[in-house]
């Protein structure tokens, strides 16, 4: 649960919580660690070449647990991401706990996402739990019951049952689900909802909080423009597609977005918005997307976001920015390691893997 804006304290000291975070920090993979892995002759001597690094307790847990290096190495990811996560929680003062979830809220949605689009399209459910993020309120166990719903209907279930701020978006996209068996609409109610609720939880005009704001502000360009992707050429009308808009971006208002909904391709939906859109980082995105991959505009919106959080914590050190941008590099390092192991299990040639991770900034 986000904190109420009342709730939130003025300014919270982060000196000892960035000292420990410095340190968590320090044994992230480097890029010759990253190098190192990509020249492993087979998943074996990977997963022996990753005990080598800081995840070596995990893989040892996973290998006694487990015994097959097929198992054990992203049960050892899965332990290892998590560790560090439930670690910065219990670090973090109370009062910088709501900034935190502010960056954890883009896993949860993304797994709950990621499940629902699963489960409408009879994905197994190992085959889904292998690109979950374990984070916040969303952990392990969660997952697990999550992916044990018989249809997306029992997954609503399950939230209203825990009392999860997420029941109210996913109920509220259901009926259309139910309908057309499309999942845009879950998918763009649960974006709505956590942007808006973000941005009425992070007010106040110390550092932190504007930093945030900002932060998530961003994010909800990146959602708005993604809805329109989803939508374009599905012929809503101006108030059908105006439901679909999330307040707080700075990029783009609600009628450009409007205006935006009405073009019948991805092509000139691409087109106009890099012509509408002036914030450079949001135009860097837009040049690197293709719009025939929906999914590699969510990708650079999630690294984009990933540097403004680094950007910031050079410039503001003793501010928030140091924890959440982190919270990114924890889960950036999680799926690089995803994919050289399924690399190296599938036989991929070098060259293709370093073309598909993305390493430290």
């Amino acid at each position: 649960m986000i904190m109420p804006a009342s709730m939130l304290p003025s300014r919270t000291d982060l000196s000892y919580f960035n000292a420990r975070v410095r340190g968590l920090r320090g044994k992230l993979l480097k890029s010759q660690d990253y190098e190192s892995l990509i020249q492993s002759e087979g998943p074996d001597q990977a997963a022996e070449r990753l005990r080598s690094t800081a995840y070596g307790p995990d893989m040892e847990a996973a290998l006694a647990r487990f015994g097959s290096i097929e198992e054990a190495f992203p049960a050892a990811l899965k332990s290892g991401l998590s560790d560090s996560f439930e670690l910065l929680w219990k670090l973090a003062p109370e009062g910088a706990r709501p900034f935190l979830k502010a960056v954890f809220s883009i896993w949860e949605v993304f797994d709950l996402k990621a499940i629902i689009r699963g489960i409408s399209r009879g994905v197994r459910s190992e085959d889904i739990r292998d690109v979950l993020i374990p984070a916040g309120e969303l952990d392990t166990a969660a997952l697990n019951t999550l992916l044990s719903s018989r249809d997306v209907e029992d997954l609503a279930s399950f939230l209203r049952t825990w009392g999860s701020t997420y029941f109210r978006p996913v109920s509220k996209g259901l009926p259309a689900f139910l309908k057309t068996g499309r999942t845009a609409e879950i998918e763009i109610a649960l974006d709505r909802h956590s942007g808006e609720s973000l941005l009425s939880a992070l007010e106040g005009d110390w550092t932190d909080a504007r930093i945030m704001r900002g932060w998530t502000a961003m994010r909800i360009d990146f959602t708005n423009m993604a809805t329109l992707v989803k939508i374009s050429g599905e012929a809503y009308s101006v108030e059908g597609a105006g439901e679909f808009f999330v307040k707080g971006g700075k990029a783009l208002r609600k009628g450009e977005f409007i205006r935006l909904s009405s073009l019948t391709t991805r092509e000139e939906l691409f087109e106009a918005l890099r012509g509408a859109v002036t914030e450079p980082a949001i135009k860097g995105v837009l040049d690197s997307s293709d719009p025939r991959d929906p999914a590699l505009l969510e990708e650079a919106a999630e690294k984009a976001l990933e540097r403004r959080l680094a950007g910031i914590a050079v410039s503001e050190p003793l501010s928030i920015a140091l924890g959440a941008a982190y919270i990114h590099m924890k889960v950036r390092e999680t799926r690089n390691l995803r994919l050289i192991y399924r690399g190296k299990l599938f036989g991929m040639p070098e060259d293709e893997i370093r073309k598909l991770i993305f390493l430290p900034l």
